[in-house]
């Protein structure tokens, strides 16, 4: 049986997500043993999505992820209490999100 993975063989695939923190925090283990913490204002900023508009979050919130859903094999659609949702993060911009 062949990986179904689309990063070629011997890349990091994530092992476990959790938002930590009321959401402020996206923490990605890798089974390489990478362990790295991405806050929800750097992941909103690297969005990947074509609709980059930004609404405030709610009156006296900060900025937090609300929801997480994987697409497929190969990334996490993150949604935003601004009302953003549409990005697509996959398992290398996760990794280069981690270590940079």
């Amino acid at each position: 049986m062949s990986d179904p993975s689309p990063l070629p063989p011997g890349e990091p695939w994530p092992e476990e997500l959790r938002v930590q923190d009321s959401g402020a925090q996206f923490k990605v283990t890798f089974d390489d043993g990478v362990v790295g913490s991405i806050s929800a204002e750097r992941l909103r900023e690297a969005s990947p999505s074509a609709d980059k508009s930004r609404n405030p979050p709610p009156p006296g919130q900060p900025l937090a992820i609300i929801e997480v859903e994987q697409m497929g094999n190969y990334a996490v659609r993150i949604g935003f209490n601004d009302g953003h949702s549409t990005g697509i993060y996959t398992w290398r911009l996760l990794r280069s999100l981690t270590t940079h």
